[in-house]
């Protein structure tokens, strides 16, 4: 994959990002032990196993779609300029971002909080397996330099 400063042949400018390995595993580990805490109270309050099972597939559905509706709405693509972010919907829509703060958590994942046109606020969570090193990096910075402008 070519870093976001590398000339590209379809001249978009966009850096693709891949489905995240970490985040994957890490919203699966959470909707496992949710549902199987779920079934361990219900048990207990009940002391019957067959509603506890209903309560723990339940749980497991429905955190599970939510995660799955999570992961389909993140973007496909992102776009680093020096006065913020564009960021490519599945469905081609584009929208310019600006950084207004972040968070950085050991070289694994990058929270972005980005104001809209409107100033609307949104997070976006960018795992280092989802873009290439040097995207990451210069994300990175980008973002902390961002983020101490609005302090």
């Amino acid at each position: 994959m070519a870093s976001a400063f590398v000339d590209r042949p379809h001249g978009d400018g966009n850096v693709a990002m891949r489905p995240s390995r970490f985040l994957t595993s890490a919203m699966l580990g959470f909707v496992g032990v949710a549902s199987a805490s779920v079934f361990q109270c219900v048990f207990a309050h009940t002391e019957h196993a067959g509603h506890a099972a209903v309560a723990c597939a339940v749980t497991f559905a429905a955190l599970g779609l939510a995660s799955y509706r999570w992961m389909r709405a993140q973007p496909v693509a992102i776009g680093l300029h020096p006065d913020g972010l564009t960021l490519q919907a599945r469905d081609r829509e584009t929208r310019h971002m600006q950084i207004a703060g972040c968070a950085q958590w050991s070289n694994r994942l990058l929270a972005l909080t980005l104001c809209g046109v409107r100033g609307r606020r949104e997070t976006l969570l960018v795992p280092a397996d989802s873009v290439d090193a040097g995207t990451f990096r210069q994300l990175a910075v980008q973002a902390r330099r961002a983020a101490a402008s609005h302090l």
